[in-house]
Protein backbone atom coordinates (compact mmCIF):
# COMPACT_ATOMS: atom_id res chain seq x y z
CA UNK A 1 0.00 0.00 0.00
CA UNK A 2 1.95 2.82 -1.63
CA UNK A 3 1.36 6.48 0.52
CA UNK A 4 2.72 9.97 -0.55
CA UNK A 5 5.36 11.28 1.30
CA UNK A 6 3.28 13.69 3.29
CA UNK A 7 0.58 10.70 4.11
CA UNK A 8 1.17 10.70 7.65
CA UNK A 9 -1.11 13.90 8.09
CA UNK A 10 -4.69 12.59 6.75
CA UNK A 11 -8.25 14.02 8.08
CA UNK A 12 -6.39 15.89 10.54
CA UNK A 13 -4.90 12.41 12.32
CA UNK A 14 -1.52 11.29 12.59
CA UNK A 15 -0.93 8.16 10.88
CA UNK A 16 0.74 5.46 12.33
CA UNK A 17 3.82 3.68 10.72
CA UNK A 18 4.20 0.15 10.88
CA UNK A 19 7.29 -2.04 10.37
CA UNK A 20 5.93 -5.48 9.67
CA UNK A 21 8.13 -8.73 10.88
CA UNK A 22 7.84 -11.18 8.70
CA UNK A 23 5.65 -11.95 5.00
CA UNK A 24 4.70 -15.27 4.94
CA UNK A 25 0.98 -16.62 5.58
CA UNK A 26 0.25 -15.06 8.89
CA UNK A 27 1.14 -11.98 7.67
CA UNK A 28 -1.16 -12.31 4.75
CA UNK A 29 -4.02 -13.25 7.41
CA UNK A 30 -3.06 -9.83 9.64
CA UNK A 31 -3.44 -7.63 6.64
CA UNK A 32 -6.94 -8.14 6.36
CA UNK A 33 -7.85 -7.02 9.60
CA UNK A 34 -5.64 -3.95 9.83
CA UNK A 35 -7.25 -0.30 9.51
CA UNK A 36 -5.40 0.86 6.52
CA UNK A 37 -7.42 4.18 6.73
CA UNK A 38 -5.25 4.93 9.79
CA UNK A 39 -1.66 2.65 8.95
CA UNK A 40 1.00 3.20 6.36
CA UNK A 41 3.58 0.56 5.60
CA UNK A 42 7.07 1.50 6.13
CA UNK A 43 8.90 -1.39 5.19
CA UNK A 44 8.96 -5.20 5.40
CA UNK A 45 11.24 -6.82 8.11
CA UNK A 46 13.21 -10.57 6.87
CA UNK A 47 15.67 -11.98 9.51
CA UNK A 48 17.37 -13.61 6.43
CA UNK A 49 17.80 -10.53 4.13
CA UNK A 50 21.12 -9.57 3.27
CA UNK A 51 20.62 -6.02 2.72
CA UNK A 52 17.66 -3.92 1.48
CA UNK A 53 15.96 -4.65 -1.38
CA UNK A 54 12.56 -5.09 -3.18
CA UNK A 55 10.08 -7.63 -3.74
CA UNK A 56 6.50 -7.81 -5.61
CA UNK A 57 4.44 -8.36 -2.13
CA UNK A 58 0.93 -8.09 -2.65
CA UNK A 59 1.13 -6.44 -6.59
CA UNK A 60 3.56 -3.87 -5.30
CA UNK A 61 6.88 -3.64 -5.16
CA UNK A 62 7.84 -3.49 -1.35
CA UNK A 63 11.07 -2.68 0.39
CA UNK A 64 12.71 -5.41 2.60
CA UNK A 65 15.05 -4.93 4.94
CA UNK A 66 17.09 -6.90 7.45
CA UNK A 67 16.48 -6.12 11.43
CA UNK A 68 20.40 -3.87 11.41
CA UNK A 69 18.58 -1.59 9.24
CA UNK A 70 15.80 -1.19 11.71
CA UNK A 71 17.62 1.75 13.03
CA UNK A 72 17.68 3.91 9.99
CA UNK A 73 14.04 4.06 9.70
CA UNK A 74 11.60 6.35 11.10
CA UNK A 75 8.42 3.84 12.40
CA UNK A 76 6.00 3.97 15.51
CA UNK A 77 5.46 0.84 16.25
CA UNK A 78 7.00 -3.33 14.77
CA UNK A 79 4.40 -5.88 14.26
CA UNK A 80 5.45 -9.73 14.63
CA UNK A 81 3.45 -11.05 11.80
CA UNK A 82 4.85 -14.79 12.11
CA UNK A 83 4.85 -17.99 14.22
CA UNK A 84 8.50 -17.17 14.88
CA UNK A 85 7.78 -14.36 17.36
CA UNK A 86 9.86 -15.24 20.14
CA UNK A 87 12.55 -15.09 17.86
CA UNK A 88 11.66 -12.23 15.98
CA UNK A 89 11.20 -10.43 19.94
CA UNK A 90 14.76 -11.85 20.84
CA UNK A 91 16.48 -10.34 18.10
CA UNK A 92 14.72 -6.87 18.42
CA UNK A 93 16.08 -6.95 22.40
CA UNK A 94 19.83 -7.00 20.98
CA UNK A 95 18.54 -4.13 18.81
CA UNK A 96 17.39 -1.77 21.93
CA UNK A 97 14.25 -1.73 20.01
CA UNK A 98 11.73 -0.38 23.02
CA UNK A 99 9.48 -3.05 24.21
CA UNK A 100 6.42 -1.15 23.80
CA UNK A 101 7.05 -0.42 19.95
CA UNK A 102 6.86 -4.54 19.75
CA UNK A 103 3.28 -5.37 18.78
CA UNK A 104 2.86 -9.40 18.70
CA UNK A 105 0.93 -10.95 15.71
CA UNK A 106 -1.54 -13.14 17.99
CA UNK A 107 -5.10 -12.83 17.17
CA UNK A 108 -6.28 -12.94 20.19
CA UNK A 109 -8.69 -10.92 21.60
CA UNK A 110 -6.98 -9.10 24.44
CA UNK A 111 -3.91 -8.59 21.84
CA UNK A 112 -6.36 -6.85 19.40
CA UNK A 113 -8.23 -4.60 22.06
CA UNK A 114 -4.85 -3.75 24.04
CA UNK A 115 -3.26 -2.61 20.11
CA UNK A 116 -7.06 -1.38 18.81
CA UNK A 117 -5.58 1.63 17.18
CA UNK A 118 -4.11 -0.65 14.80
CA UNK A 119 -6.70 -3.22 13.75
CA UNK A 120 -10.56 -2.57 12.06
CA UNK A 121 -12.30 -4.01 14.66
CA UNK A 122 -15.59 -4.84 12.23
CA UNK A 123 -13.05 -7.06 9.87
CA UNK A 124 -11.83 -8.48 13.63
CA UNK A 125 -15.10 -9.47 14.31
CA UNK A 126 -15.80 -11.06 10.66
CA UNK A 127 -12.30 -13.03 11.39
CA UNK A 128 -13.45 -14.35 14.13
CA UNK A 129 -17.01 -15.37 13.67
CA UNK A 130 -15.44 -17.32 10.53
CA UNK A 131 -12.81 -18.82 13.03
CA UNK A 132 -16.68 -20.39 14.91
CA UNK A 133 -17.61 -21.60 11.86
CA UNK A 134 -14.26 -23.22 10.99
CA UNK A 135 -14.59 -25.30 14.34
CA UNK A 136 -18.21 -25.93 13.75
CA UNK A 137 -17.75 -27.65 10.51
CA UNK A 138 -14.62 -29.64 11.97
CA UNK A 139 -16.81 -31.04 14.76
CA UNK A 140 -19.06 -31.71 11.81
CA UNK A 141 -16.67 -33.45 10.08
CA UNK A 142 -14.49 -35.29 12.51
CA UNK A 143 -18.12 -36.77 13.40
CA UNK A 144 -19.28 -37.82 10.26
CA UNK A 145 -15.58 -39.61 9.89
CA UNK A 146 -15.90 -41.41 13.35
CA UNK A 147 -19.60 -42.85 11.50
CA UNK A 148 -17.72 -44.26 8.77
CA UNK A 149 -14.90 -45.42 10.36
CA UNK A 150 -16.99 -47.44 12.52
CA UNK A 151 -18.68 -49.20 8.96
CA UNK A 152 -15.27 -49.99 8.39
CA UNK A 153 -14.63 -53.56 10.10
CA UNK A 154 -10.97 -53.45 9.03
CA UNK A 155 -9.78 -50.41 11.13
CA UNK A 156 -8.75 -50.93 14.76
CA UNK A 157 -11.15 -49.25 16.66
CA UNK A 158 -7.85 -48.23 19.22
CA UNK A 159 -5.83 -46.22 16.09
CA UNK A 160 -5.99 -42.78 16.19
CA UNK A 161 -6.72 -41.08 13.01
CA UNK A 162 -6.62 -37.37 13.11
CA UNK A 163 -7.57 -34.77 10.38
CA UNK A 164 -6.35 -31.64 12.44
CA UNK A 165 -3.21 -31.70 11.87
CA UNK A 166 -1.60 -28.82 9.79
CA UNK A 167 -0.10 -31.01 7.25
CA UNK A 168 -2.73 -33.99 7.55
CA UNK A 169 -5.56 -34.67 5.04
CA UNK A 170 -8.86 -33.39 6.32
CA UNK A 171 -11.59 -35.17 7.86
CA UNK A 172 -13.54 -35.31 4.84
CA UNK A 173 -10.74 -36.83 2.89
CA UNK A 174 -10.37 -39.44 5.62
CA UNK A 175 -14.39 -40.20 5.33
CA UNK A 176 -14.22 -40.45 1.06
CA UNK A 177 -11.22 -42.28 1.29
CA UNK A 178 -12.82 -44.49 3.60
CA UNK A 179 -16.00 -44.89 1.75
CA UNK A 180 -13.72 -45.48 -1.90
CA UNK A 181 -12.14 -48.33 -0.01
CA UNK A 182 -15.21 -49.67 0.88
CA UNK A 183 -17.25 -49.47 -1.88
CA UNK A 184 -14.60 -50.52 -4.50
CA UNK A 185 -12.79 -52.83 -2.68
CA UNK A 186 -9.35 -51.93 -4.80
CA UNK A 187 -6.30 -54.72 -4.96
CA UNK A 188 -4.19 -51.87 -6.34
CA UNK A 189 -3.32 -48.48 -4.43
CA UNK A 190 -0.72 -45.80 -5.21
CA UNK A 191 0.24 -43.33 -2.44
CA UNK A 192 2.04 -39.84 -2.72
CA UNK A 193 2.43 -38.46 0.54
CA UNK A 194 2.90 -40.45 3.45
CA UNK A 195 0.00 -39.65 6.72
CA UNK A 196 -2.84 -40.13 8.52
CA UNK A 197 -4.40 -41.14 5.08
CA UNK A 198 -1.94 -44.03 5.04
CA UNK A 199 -3.54 -45.50 8.22
CA UNK A 200 -6.92 -45.77 6.70
CA UNK A 201 -5.18 -47.30 3.25
CA UNK A 202 -2.64 -49.91 5.73
CA UNK A 203 -5.41 -51.19 7.84
CA UNK A 204 -7.45 -51.51 4.16
CA UNK A 205 -4.53 -53.78 3.68
CA UNK A 206 -4.25 -55.95 5.92
CA UNK A 207 -7.76 -56.96 6.03
CA UNK A 208 -7.87 -57.35 2.36
CA UNK A 209 -4.04 -58.19 1.33
CA UNK A 210 -3.96 -55.70 -1.72
CA UNK A 211 -0.98 -54.13 -3.52
CA UNK A 212 -0.05 -50.73 -2.05
CA UNK A 213 2.49 -48.69 -2.49
CA UNK A 214 3.84 -45.18 -0.98
CA UNK A 215 5.64 -42.85 -2.99
CA UNK A 216 7.25 -40.34 0.41
CA UNK A 217 9.61 -37.29 0.06
CA UNK A 218 11.01 -37.48 4.24
CA UNK A 219 12.76 -39.82 5.04
CA UNK A 220 13.13 -38.73 8.52
CA UNK A 221 9.17 -38.46 8.21
CA UNK A 222 8.64 -42.14 7.12
CA UNK A 223 11.27 -43.41 10.15
CA UNK A 224 9.25 -41.74 12.71
CA UNK A 225 5.90 -42.91 11.10
CA UNK A 226 7.23 -46.73 11.04
CA UNK A 227 8.50 -46.64 14.49
CA UNK A 228 4.63 -45.64 15.67
CA UNK A 229 3.03 -47.57 13.52
CA UNK A 230 5.41 -50.46 12.89
CA UNK A 231 2.86 -53.53 12.87
CA UNK A 232 0.28 -51.58 10.52
CA UNK A 233 2.99 -50.72 8.03
CA UNK A 234 4.68 -53.74 7.73
CA UNK A 235 3.44 -54.97 4.87
CA UNK A 236 3.44 -51.52 2.41
CA UNK A 237 5.98 -50.64 -0.05
CA UNK A 238 7.57 -47.09 0.63
CA UNK A 239 9.45 -45.11 -1.61
CA UNK A 240 11.36 -42.22 -0.26
CA UNK A 241 12.08 -39.73 -3.06
CA UNK A 242 13.32 -36.55 -2.29
CA UNK A 243 11.93 -33.21 -3.64
CA UNK A 244 13.36 -31.69 -6.59
CA UNK A 245 11.92 -28.55 -8.18
CA UNK A 246 11.81 -29.02 -12.11
CA UNK A 247 10.43 -25.65 -14.23
CA UNK A 248 6.91 -25.74 -16.08
CA UNK A 249 7.33 -23.68 -18.68
CA UNK A 250 3.49 -23.58 -19.47
CA UNK A 251 2.45 -22.35 -16.35
CA UNK A 252 6.18 -19.93 -15.93
CA UNK A 253 6.83 -21.62 -12.27
CA UNK A 254 9.33 -23.91 -10.44
CA UNK A 255 7.48 -27.00 -9.31
CA UNK A 256 8.17 -29.26 -6.16
CA UNK A 257 7.98 -32.85 -7.63
CA UNK A 258 9.75 -36.05 -5.91
CA UNK A 259 12.89 -37.65 -7.59
CA UNK A 260 12.23 -39.93 -10.36
CA UNK A 261 9.15 -42.30 -9.36
CA UNK A 262 9.57 -44.05 -12.83
CA UNK A 263 10.72 -47.25 -10.87
CA UNK A 264 7.91 -47.44 -8.64
CA UNK A 265 5.02 -46.84 -11.20
CA UNK A 266 6.88 -49.17 -13.84
CA UNK A 267 4.21 -51.17 -15.47
CA UNK A 268 1.62 -51.36 -12.86
CA UNK A 269 -1.94 -49.81 -13.16
CA UNK A 270 -3.92 -48.95 -10.25
CA UNK A 271 -7.51 -48.85 -9.17
CA UNK A 272 -7.38 -45.56 -6.42
CA UNK A 273 -4.75 -43.07 -6.68
CA UNK A 274 -4.18 -41.16 -3.95
CA UNK A 275 -2.61 -37.41 -4.11
CA UNK A 276 -1.22 -35.76 -0.90
CA UNK A 277 2.53 -35.18 -1.75
CA UNK A 278 5.13 -33.87 -2.49
CA UNK A 279 5.08 -30.01 -1.11
CA UNK A 280 2.66 -27.68 -2.83
CA UNK A 281 3.76 -25.13 -5.79
CA UNK A 282 2.46 -21.63 -6.97
CA UNK A 283 0.68 -21.61 -10.09
CA UNK A 284 0.73 -26.02 -10.96
CA UNK A 285 1.38 -28.48 -7.62
CA UNK A 286 1.72 -31.79 -7.49
CA UNK A 287 2.40 -32.87 -11.15
CA UNK A 288 4.22 -36.48 -10.81
CA UNK A 289 1.30 -38.58 -11.94
CA UNK A 290 0.65 -36.64 -15.14
CA UNK A 291 2.76 -38.32 -17.39
CA UNK A 292 1.25 -42.06 -16.43
CA UNK A 293 -2.52 -40.70 -17.37
CA UNK A 294 -4.02 -42.67 -18.41
CA UNK A 295 -1.63 -45.61 -18.96
CA UNK A 296 -1.28 -45.82 -14.70
CA UNK A 297 -5.56 -46.39 -14.97
CA UNK A 298 -7.44 -49.68 -14.10
CA UNK A 299 -10.50 -49.90 -15.96
CA UNK A 300 -12.89 -48.85 -13.13
CA UNK A 301 -10.39 -46.17 -11.04
CA UNK A 302 -10.53 -43.43 -8.80
CA UNK A 303 -8.07 -40.62 -7.82
CA UNK A 304 -8.42 -38.39 -5.04
CA UNK A 305 -6.18 -35.16 -4.72
CA UNK A 306 -5.90 -32.81 -1.39
CA UNK A 307 -5.90 -29.50 -0.87
CA UNK A 308 -8.32 -28.56 -3.71
CA UNK A 309 -8.89 -25.41 -2.30
CA UNK A 310 -5.55 -24.41 -3.79
CA UNK A 311 -5.00 -22.58 -7.02
CA UNK A 312 -1.59 -25.36 -7.64
CA UNK A 313 -3.60 -27.95 -7.11
CA UNK A 314 -7.27 -27.25 -9.07
CA UNK A 315 -4.51 -26.43 -12.35
CA UNK A 316 -3.21 -29.95 -11.52
CA UNK A 317 -6.64 -31.08 -11.91
CA UNK A 318 -7.41 -29.09 -14.72
CA UNK A 319 -4.30 -30.56 -16.46
CA UNK A 320 -5.25 -34.25 -15.61
CA UNK A 321 -8.78 -33.77 -17.12
CA UNK A 322 -7.47 -32.49 -20.31
CA UNK A 323 -5.27 -36.04 -20.56
CA UNK A 324 -8.36 -37.89 -20.04
CA UNK A 325 -10.75 -35.74 -22.48
CA UNK A 326 -7.42 -36.22 -25.37
CA UNK A 327 -7.92 -40.01 -24.44
CA UNK A 328 -11.79 -39.81 -24.90
CA UNK A 329 -12.08 -41.22 -21.47
CA UNK A 330 -15.42 -40.41 -20.29
CA UNK A 331 -15.12 -39.82 -16.33
CA UNK A 332 -16.93 -38.51 -13.27
CA UNK A 333 -16.02 -35.53 -10.72
CA UNK A 334 -16.38 -33.88 -7.28
CA UNK A 335 -15.09 -31.39 -4.86
CA UNK A 336 -15.85 -32.42 -1.52
CA UNK A 337 -14.97 -30.41 1.84
CA UNK A 338 -15.79 -26.52 2.95
CA UNK A 339 -12.43 -25.09 4.11
CA UNK A 340 -10.32 -28.16 3.35
CA UNK A 341 -10.95 -29.41 -0.16
CA UNK A 342 -10.52 -32.49 -2.14
CA UNK A 343 -10.92 -33.81 -5.56
CA UNK A 344 -12.39 -37.23 -6.44
CA UNK A 345 -12.14 -38.12 -10.27
CA UNK A 346 -13.43 -41.56 -11.47
CA UNK A 347 -14.69 -43.56 -14.27
CA UNK A 348 -17.87 -43.12 -15.47
CA UNK A 349 -18.95 -46.81 -13.58
CA UNK A 350 -18.45 -45.21 -10.17
CA UNK A 351 -21.29 -42.44 -10.11
CA UNK A 352 -22.11 -43.12 -6.56
CA UNK A 353 -18.45 -42.17 -5.80
CA UNK A 354 -19.60 -38.42 -6.34
CA UNK A 355 -22.95 -38.85 -4.05
CA UNK A 356 -20.86 -39.95 -1.05
CA UNK A 357 -22.18 -37.04 1.57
Amino acid sequence: MKQDIDVNFRKGSLMIRLLIYGKGDIYHTIKKLIDWERVIRVAFVDSYAPESTTECIDGEEEEVIPPSEISCRQYDYILCASIYEDEMRRTLRKLEVPEEKIISGKLDWENILEHSFLFNLSHVSVYQNGNIDRAVQAVRERNRFSDIRRGAEWIDEKLSITGDGAWAVGYDYLSVLCRVLQIMAPAHILEMGLGQSSKVIMSYQRHSGCSYKIIEQDEAWYNLFKKENLRLSAQAQVFVKPIKQIRHEAYGVHVNTYADISDVIADDTYDVISIDGPWGSDGISRVDILPYIPRCLKRSWCVLVDDYGRAGEKNMVYELEKILKEHTIRYRKKAYGTYHQLCLLTSEDNPFLCSLF
